[in-house]
């Protein structure tokens, strides 16, 4: 049977009202899906030419991700046409080096991508700047910046299929109507399980047609700085094409198709190619079919097949140079990447590195991926295990309108079609150039095996039989509205752009509000907290329920009192930000009328206060915001913290659904053991079944494809469960110490043979310690991993944004992978913020970035009345239970310096008193918190986690104890106000939080700062954006002891941030020392990587995500192996600025390499005055480097009387490659002169070189958007030039801009 026999199936009429025994009848719906699930590789017409078929619970929701990133050298104006399906908001734009656009187009839309070039534009964007013709070079649509027709040629396109009917995505790179600019196509897998294990390399094409764009022939990113390319990395690397040398990729397009040909190219013909004609600079090149128009050119008319249309020269050469790209109409053939539907892409012009040739390397994986939606190990077809009814159809985990999660598709899709309306969409345009190929719905199924079971499944003997219905979800992200709730005006409803949001982000989108990171506005926000808001959406029709069947409205968060009425009647109330909740509306939904959802929000701020107020008995004290907060479950920095601003939100935070199903599974649960060498794992995997229909439960477990444990249970009691057990399983360790393999675990809960619903979890297995055992000093506190004891050198994360739902997955990426490409190992969640996203944490296990996880307590004496712990409770069940599969989290900690509150206000904490019921009775009841109810919750949800009370805390000693647990280091800055060149000495056991504020660079000031005259470094404005109590002084102090003060702004800069990079290399630098001295100090945390807006803070990294020195500073002393030379410390504050007659030197080099090294080293006394060497250089040789610690080469003595001020200048070889750097000056540096350096700095392609006649300070280069610096604030000495890498940074771009300490 074929659709073209039986058009009905596509083009019949809506099936809502039917009676079951009129609807059309299963098995005709089974074949013909099953007649979809044929297609091969490549038989079919090429995707932008098929108008995707009628299908049944057509997903359309605008809701899949279409970003659109420009790494270029120059500015592009993308544009986007859409041939059907609902394409995104914008059609064109302007996108800036370093820039990226995200949007969503619907799930089944179709349509390309292109880049215009060298455009300009009227200030509306509606007409050319000259008033006519065009306003681009290349890629012009009719001379407007929002297209509503396609590029004119020559233009590179970037072209998607996202469903086709046949579950499959189809995308390309066409070069079919010419070349204009280099791109890739990035595919983003989303929370798709089906898509989980496609490995990227197989699904990330890139073309780099462009002179000078091009990197050498043998390029391998990987190796060259980047962890994480095109979202491959070495483990999956992209084959690229190495043969094309920029010799020929300067040549490939013939002479008579450039868009701008030379006059006369040698004698006036033009010869192609001809190696004696001076060639000049690639410009656009057309395709024959593009210039010419003829049949020939373009396989149309007669030549319309392929044995009488062959590929022109422009066909054969630009495939060359781009093998992964479509070029001329039956090349499609071979050049259709087909995926399981289901994902999202990213389009990136000018993606660098070399064009991928996967299409020619990869064809065996290529076949499986189109024909089966994985890739199996096994490439032996015949010796396949037969697949499963799933295979049939490709299944999409991913957020969509309507999901269907289910192994029997055929079944759950057929039964919901005969009760549901289905409403076509019409095609919004047809593809420019159709392509020559039969469609794929046109063929007709196999008659195997696979076709006899499916057949089988669909039979259909009588309409009232009641099949088992698989989960069915809708996801309510779309068609919301919301009102301040006293406000009764008609058009008080305003629209809501999308769910998950905050009240605050909609009011922005209104204009109600100006934007609160801008100038003064936090101010003109604060009103937006005292007032109530409702939000409310019309339920999508899930029509009558089965016997059975349950109906339930899931909210993942709700922030934060909120009244949910579903048709007027309250159906939940909730007062915690942090719990889940799902109600059962079965019974409650209208069939057949609008079913209406409302979500009142009271103010959070308010009850807080209420609540307070009603507890006199409780003695409300902390640190930061209104202690009010305390009673509240709610993110505590909304209220306002010393690095963001009072920004008090409210609304549906996190997802809302509704989702119809017999049986789920609501909990996946893997606890395991490793055995006593490692070689084995064996424990009890367990699934938590909601419902009455679900009666067994399949597991399963992947080590990436191949199957190492499969087992089945019966559900007794809602639960099924096996024992497993995995032989030499692959284990997982923190970057920089060994691999992340992660295993999929996946239950699959069945009936009668059907399956309902599947759920899986990533997981790694490993053994993780908390090494707390007694020592000379006291006891240790470090991180053991698989038996190898990690040094945790990270930072402290707080919200990356006040409004956290507009946190996109790749912002959370660039975080982590900054962290890794750092050699920070681990990330402490600041317990003051909010439980992160599920992204967060999967980024962490993929990167291998260790996790410590606070409760969400922070700075404060919380009440412990009964209802709030059973809130707390309930909050930290589901949070704990969600996040235990995640081999990254190795901690648990009860607080954020509520023990501190405890001891600065004098609370009760006796220790030896280990009754709670007595702490309850005390003024510090949240200890019954901490040290009862949190380490229950632990053991029972996630008893392979080591539990801490609080942070800091240790054994119930004073918190600032160094001997034991961990501590906040703030004598830097706060408290005593240490000098940062002692930091080292200040430290304890585990240094969980220290740091130095530092000013952002001036583009993120002059980003907030929204008046020109108030760009000076203690303006109104500038102070508002700092929210450090006493920051005046503290900063001044540390400026004035260190550095001569500047009042230049863009100077003043310069100086905090050295300030901030010094005090952070200085503790850093000697506390690693401390790991290798027997573990004394186990790690260190800066506070902090993140802000959560623009601000002046602690933070290493601002808002938008560009760098400070200090950054860098950090990743030089946490490298693999780092050398380190550092003199006596002399207080020059306190002996009358006296210098010392002798000053004691010691050089050192600490690795965390699992095995001895062997190296050079060199320690070199270099005049800052004349550059000269004052003495002769000290060179160590064979140096044995011990494994995981710290080795001591020697130490001597400065002579300050008789030797001129110098600097200590070692380096580290070891294969022959300096791989470490380390300088050390006399302190105070503002006693030292440095005008005259002879510093010189040399761009040159992807590199900067550096070197300087006399010893030069903190050279820092400007943080560019879209550029990528290696390396930045470095002390350059003579006779060691650097060479600085550098991405993103074309010859014709300006050059960097640079500044060091002491420049005019």
């Amino acid at each position: 049977m074929t659709f073209a026999q039986h058009p009905e199936l596509i083009t019949s009429q809506p099936w809502r009202h039917l009676h079951p025994t009129t609807c059309t009848s299963l098995v005709r719906i089974c074949t013909a899906l099953i007649a979809l699930s044929t297609v091969p590789l490549a038989d079919g017409a090429n995707h932008m030419a098929i108008a995707a078929p009628r299908k049944l619970q057509r997903r359309k929701l605008p809701i899949t991700p279409l970003m659109v990133s420009n790494y270029c050298p120059e500015t592009v104006w993308p544009g986007i046409s859409t041939q059907s399906g609902d394409g995104p908001p914008e059609n064109g734009f302007k996108l800036e080096p370093g820039e990226m656009k995200n949007q969503t187009v619907s799930e089944d839309w179709q349509g390309r991508v292109w880049g215009r070039t060298n455009c300009s534009f009227n200030a509306e964007g509606t007409a050319p700047k000259s008033g006519h013709g065009r306003a681009c070079r290349t890629g012009d649509c009719n001379g407007i910046l929002n297209c509503v027709v396609g590029g004119d040629v020559p233009v590179s396109l970037a072209e998607f299929t996202l469903d086709a009917g046949d579950g499959h995505t189809y995308y390309d790179i066409s070069l079919v109507d010419g070349y204009n600019i280099p791109m890739a196509i990035v595919l983003q897998p989303l929370e798709n399980v089906t898509l989980d294990d496609i490995p990227p390399n197989l699904t990330n094409p890139s073309c780099q047609g462009t002179q000078g764009l091009l990197r050498e022939q043998g390029y391998d990113p990987y190796s060259s700085g980047y962890q994480i390319f095109l979202r491959t990395n070495s483990s999956y690397p992209l084959p690229f094409d190495h043969k094309v040398d920029d010799n020929q990729v300067s040549r490939w397009c013939p002479w008579d198709l450039q868009q701008e040909p030379p006059d006369k190219p040698g004698d006036g013909v033009y010869p192609y190619p001809d190696d004696n004609i001076q060639r000049p600079a690639f410009n656009p090149c057309y395709s024959a079919c593009a210039k010419n128009n003829k049949p020939e050119d373009c396989c149309t008319g007669d030549h319309g097949s392929p044995s009488s249309c062959q590929p022109s020269d422009y066909s054969k050469s630009v495939k060359a140079v781009c093998p992964d790209a479509y070029s001329y109409a039956f090349d499609d053939q071979t050049s259709t990447f087909i995926i399981p539907s289901g994902a999202g892409f990213e389009v990136v012009f000018c993606p660098g590195a070399r064009s991928t040739n996967i299409l020619a390397t990869e064809t065996e994986k290529l076949h499986q991926l189109a024909e089966q939606g994985k890739v199996s190990k096994n490439n032996d077809q015949s010796k396949r295990s037969k697949r499963s009814t799933a295979d049939v159809f490709r299944r999409s985990g991913a957020t969509r309108s309507f999901r269907l999660d289910g192994t029997v598709l055929v079944v759950a899709m057929a039964v919901v079609a005969c009760k549901r309306t289905r409403r076509d969409r019409g095609r919004k345009g047809a593809a420019r150039r159709p392509r020559r190929r039969s469609s794929p719905v046109e063929r007709a199924p196999s008659a195997g095996p696979e076709h006899c079971r499916v057949r089988h499944l669909c039979e259909y003997t009588s309409p009232s039989t009641a099949m088992p219905q698989a989960l069915a979800v809708h996801d309510l992200a779309q068609g919301w509205s919301f009102k301040q709730a006293d406000n009764t005006a008609d058009d008080a409803w305003l629209s809501v752009a999308r769910v998950p949001t905050n009240v605050h982000l909609d009011l922005i989108d209104h204009g109600i509000i100006p934007d609160p990171f801008l100038g003064f506005n936090e101010l003109e926000a604060e009103w937006v907290a005292d007032k109530e808001w409702t939000y409310k959406v019309t339920l999508p029709d899930v029509g009558v329920p089965q016997d059975g069947t349950v109906t339930v409205l899931a909210f993942d968060g709700l922030d934060t009192f909120a009244t949910v009425t579903l048709n007027g009647e309250v159906i939940l109330e909730s007062d915690n930000m942090f719990v889940p909740h799902r109600v059962d509306v079965t019974q409650k939904l209208k069939a057949g009328s609008e079913n209406l959802l409302a979500i009142a929000f009271a103010s959070a701020r308010l009850r807080a206060i209420e609540i307070k107020d009603a507890h006199p008995e409780h003695t409300w004290v902390g640190f930061n915001g209104d202690m009010s907060r305390l009673a509240v479950r709610k993110a505590q920095y909304h209220w306002g913290w010393d690095w963001g601003p009072v920004l008090n939100t409210s609304g549906p935070w996190r997802p809302v659904r509704l989702e119809t199903y017999q049986a789920r599974i609501s909990d996946l649960r893997i606890d395991y053991e490793l055995g006593d060498k490692l070689q084995t794992v064996s424990g009890v995997i367990s699934a938590k079944v909601d419902g009455q229909s679900g009666q067994k439960v399949a597991f399963e477990v992947h080590s990436g494809e191949e199957l190492v444990f499969k087992e089945s249970a019966d559900v007794s009691s809602g639960v099924a469960k096996v024992q497993f057990h995995v032989n030499e399983p692959r284990l997982w360790y923190p970057h920089g110490y060994g691999e992340q393999p992660l295993y999929k675990v996946t239950a699959t809960v069945s009936a009668d043979d059907i399956n309902l619903h599947q759920a899986s979890r990533r997981t790694g297995f490993r053994k993780g310690e908390l090494v707390q055992e007694p020592d000379e000093i006291g006891k240790t506190f470090f991180f053991r991993i698989n038996g190898v004891d990690v040094f945790c050198g990270g930072s402290d994360w707080i919200p990356a944004d006040s409004f956290t739902p507009r946190v996109t997955a790749e912002k959370y990426r660039k975080w982590i992978e900054m962290m890794v490409d750092g050699y920070q190992v681990m990330i402490r969640i600041w317990g003051g913020g909010i439980w992160e996203e599920d992204v967060f944490y999967d980024l962490c296990d993929e990167l291998g970035v260790l996790v410590w996880q606070d409760f969400m307590f922070g700075c404060g004496n919380y009440p412990a009345f009964p209802e709030i712990l059973d809130s707390i409770r309930a909050e930290c069940v589901a949070n704990v239970g969600r996040l235990r599969h995640h081999p990254s989290i190795v901690i648990y900690a009860g607080n954020n310096e509520d023990y501190q509150v405890q001891e600065q206000f004098g609370l009760t904490y006796d220790y030896e008193d280990k009754n709670p019921e007595n702490w309850l009775k005390t003024n510090f009841p949240a200890r019954f918190i901490y040290e009862k109810l949190l380490p229950e919750v632990v053991d029972q949800e996630s008893p392979h986690v080591p539990y801490h009370p609080g942070s800091p805390w240790g054994d119930g000693l004073r918190t600032s104890n160094t001997t034991v647990g961990d501590m906040h280091q703030w004598n830097v800055w706060h408290g005593t106000q240490e000098k940062y060149q002692i930091f080292d000495t200040l430290g304890g056991r585990f240094n969980s939080e220290f740091g130095m504020e530092a000013f952002p660079h001036i583009q993120t000031i002059e980003y907030y700062c929204t008046d020109p005259s108030q760009l000076y470094p203690q303006s109104h404005m500038l102070d508002f954006h700092n929210k450090a109590d006493g920051h005046e002084r503290r900063i001044a102090t540390y400026l004035v002891e260190n550095f001569r003060t500047q009042t230049d702004l863009e100077a003043f800069i310069h100086l905090t941030q050295l300030s901030q990079a010094e005090a952070l290399m200085f503790g850093y630098r000697g506390w690693r020392r401390q790991w290798g001295q027997k573990r004394f100090c186990g790690g260190a945390l800066v506070w902090q990587l993140n802000d959560c807006w623009p601000v002046t803070s602690w933070s290493i990294v601002d808002y938008f995500q560009r760098k400070k020195p200090a950054y860098y500073a950090m990743r030089r002393v946490l490298a693999p192996v780092a050398v380190a030379v550092k003199r006596a410390h002399h207080d020059w504050s306190v002996v009358h600025a006296r210098v010392p007659k002798t000053s004691d030197y010691e050089l050192w080099v600490a690795s965390n390499q699992p095995t001895e090294l062997t190296g050079t080293v060199e320690l070199r006394y270099i005049s800052i005055a004349t550059g000269e060497e004052i003495k002769e250089a000290v060179v160590k040789s064979d140096i044995k480097i011990v494994a995981n610690g710290t080795t001591d080469v020697f130490s001597g003595t400065i002579d300050n009387v008789n030797e001129e001020p110098h600097v200590l200048a070692a380096r580290i070889w070891i294969g022959g490659e300096i791989v470490s750097r380390d300088v050390d000056w006399p302190q105070p540096l503002k006693y030292l002169s440095f005008e005259d350096r002879g510093l010189e700095v040399t761009p040159s392609g992807n590199t900067i070189a550096v070197k300087a006649r006399k010893p030069t300070k903190g050279l820092v280069f400007e943080e560019r958007a879209g550029v990528l610096v290696h390396d930045s604030a470095i002390d350059v000495v003579p006779g060691d030039e650097q060479t600085i890498k550098v991405r993103g940074l074309a010859a014709e771009h300006a050059p960097l801009k640079w500044t060091y300490l002491g420049r005019s």
